[in-house]
C-alpha cells in the first residue's frame, strides 16, 4: 500500500510540474506589446534622399522652433536618407530635418495623427 501512494504522489507531482513549464512557456510565447515608432525618410528637391541629414522629433511646437529639448537624441539618415526613432509615445511629434543649409522649417512639421502601440508609421521630410 505505501509504495502505491508515493507513485501516486510522483506521478502528481510530475503532471503539476509539467503543467505549470507549459503555462511558463504559453507565457514567454505571448506578444509583448512594443512602443510605436516612427521611420522619416528625408528627400531633397529633386526627391532624391539625402544621406547624412540630422533628425529630432519635439513633444511641442515650441520646444521645435527653439530646437531644444528634442525626446530623443538627434539622429542622421543612413544612405536612403531614412531614419527610425524607436520607443516612441503614443502622441504627435514635431520634426526636424537639417542638412547643410536646408532644411524643413517650411514643410511637414508634425504628425498629424498620434503614434501607435505596435505600428511603425512612415512619413517623408521634402528639405529645401
Amino acid at each position: 500500500m505505501r509504495l502505491g501512494h508515493t507513485y501516486r504522489v510522483r506521478k502528481a507531482a510530475r503532471l503539476l510540474l509539467v503543467t505549470g513549464l507549459c503555462c511558463v512557456w504559453l507565457a514567454a510565447c505571448e506578444r509583448p506589446d512594443n512602443l510605436p515608432q516612427l521611420e522619416i525618410v528625408v528627400l531633397n528637391t529633386n526627391l532624391q534622399p539625402v544621406e547624412g541629414t540630422a533628425v529630432a522629433l519635439f513633444d511641442s511646437y515650441e520646444e521645435w522652433v527653439a530646437l531644444k529639448n528634442p525626446v530623443q537624441v538627434w539622429r542622421k539618415t543612413g544612405t536612403d536618407g531614412k531614419v527610425l526613432f524607436t520607443d516612441l509615445q503614443e502622441m504627435s511629434y514635431y520634426m526636424y530635418a537639417r542638412f547643410g543649409e536646408q532644411d524643413n522649417a517650411l514643410d511637414e512639421i508634425t504628425i498629424s495623427e498620434p503614434l501607435v502601440i505596435n505600428q511603425r508609421r512612415t512619413i517623408t521630410i521634402h528639405i529645401k
